[in-house]
């Protein structure tokens, strides 16, 4: 089993690719969470983590998972972090969460368009497509290591910047009270529906964000399809991005994992 995280379909993208390639299905990790369900028989199987750094760290909701996850008789364990240059300590903070309840084996990541949009501008049409490439390549040889069962650290963009020290900012920052309607609002509910929180309830057919903090995942943003939400000024102007393989999602309808 793999438990997948995404915002804007990178990670689902890798998690697709890998399940199936080793014929394990998908957990979505923000229905575990929501849902609470936490326990999990995994009768020998592999049990996968794929997931986005969200300040050199975890993304709130993986990291909530680990804390509570509990596994019966699990078989390798491994992840894979996907970022937009440096995957800093998040697939140790992965480690730490599971408390000994399940030993990672083998840790990986690779880079992928960044959609950290209120941070940075994210790519043009050519570097997504140059990034996607060589992730494409990258995911191969995952899948040809978590097939020959091979255990160790074989991250290649980890960085050497202390994850301990950003990653606090994270918790200060996934603040939702910067998200804004404008008035291109079509009232299509698709960033209800595409939230992994499910936090955007539509009132008087206008979305608001339900709760103070979410994961800041930028799925709502990213995905509305009049560019009608912003996250403050951050974001006013710069192009959107989602990988294409989510573009169910886009649409407003909810992968089947």
């Amino acid at each position: 089993m793999i438990f997948v995280f995404s915002g804007t379909g990178n990670s689902y993208s890798v998690a697709k690719r890998i399940s199936d390639a080793i014929g394990v299905k998908m957990i979505d990790t923000a229905a575990a969470v929501r849902y609470k369900r936490f326990g999990y028989d995994a009768a020998g199987e592999d049990i996968g983590f794929v997931f986005p750094v969200y300040y050199y760290g975890l993304p709130s909701m993986v990291a909530t998972l680990a804390e509570n996850l509990v596994v019966r008789n699990p078989g390798r364990v491994w992840c894979v972090a996907t970022c937009g240059e440096e995957s800093g300590g998040a697939c140790d903070m992965l480690a730490e969460k599971l408390d000994g309840r399940l030993n990672v084996d083998a840790c990986y990541d690779l880079v992928m368009p960044d959609n950290s949009i209120f941070a940075f501008e994210p790519p043009t049409p050519e570097e997504e497509r140059a990034t996607l490439e060589a992730a494409d390549a990258e995911v191969g040889r995952i899948i040809a290591s978590i097939e020959a069962g091979e255990d160790g650290d074989f991250r290649r963009h980890k960085g050497d910047r202390d994850w301990r020290e950003i990653y606090p900012m994270y918790d200060e920052q996934r603040v939702t009270e910067p998200f804004v309607v404008t008035d291109k609002c079509i009232e299509c509910r698709i960033c209800e529906d595409v939230c992994p929180e499910q936090i955007i309830k539509v009132y008087h057919r206008k979305p608001v964000w339900d709760e103070e903090r979410c994961s800041l995942c930028m799925s709502c943003l990213e995905l509305c399809p009049k560019q009608a939400i912003e996250y403050g000024d951050a974001t006013v102007g710069r192009r959107r991005f989602f990988n294409k393989a989510y573009y169910e999602r886009s649409i407003g309808i909810p992968l089947k994992y």
